[in-house]
């Protein structure tokens, strides 16, 4: 049995930082993933696709471990870097990061969508959906957080 848990995330800021220096973090993918908490291991399998490897989460009893991998692609004339699922572990995720410039900020954009699947029972689903989607919620803002320090201290 398992459990099918949807998570969308979708944030936006602006950063004193230029535009160039910000891609330049975000499509370097180990140098990003670095800023990413809870991250145990992210394994290079060539060709712009990486294995993220979570470290454990949840209780004593249910306990799961997220994996999944991603390729990415950096588009420098546009300032975005975009990724697509890979198959292989329990999430598959796709999203982007873009970038503009307005006025003398940059504006930084972040959206990931996918799923994972969790090998739990099903009775568990409406306790862990809220949790998972709860931990994801919370790791990304930590991740934002900390690249946000990197990005002030590139725009000094």
């Amino acid at each position: 049995m398992s459990v099918v848990i949807p998570i969308s995330i979708s944030m936006d800021f602006y950063t004193e930082a230029a535009i160039q220096r910000v891609f330049e973090v975000l499509a370097d993918v180990p140098r990003s993933v670095g800023h990413f908490p809870n991250v145990q291991r992210l394994v290079d399998l060539g060709a712009n696709t990486y294995r993220w490897e979570m470290e454990k989460m949840g209780t004593q009893r249910y306990h799961f471990q997220v994996q999944y991998a991603a390729q990415y692609k950096a588009n420098e004339a546009e300032k975005c870097v975009r990724w697509s699922p890979v198959s292989e572990g329990n999430g598959t995720f796709s999203g982007c990061w873009e970038l503009r410039t307005e006025g003398k900020r940059t504006h930084v954009h972040f959206s990931n969508e996918g799923q994972l699947e969790l090998p739990l029972p099903r009775l568990t689903k409406k306790i862990v959906q809220p949790f998972v989607r709860n931990k994801f919620h919370e790791l990304f803002g930590v991740y934002i957080e900390n690249l946000e320090r990197t990005f002030t201290e590139l725009s000094r």
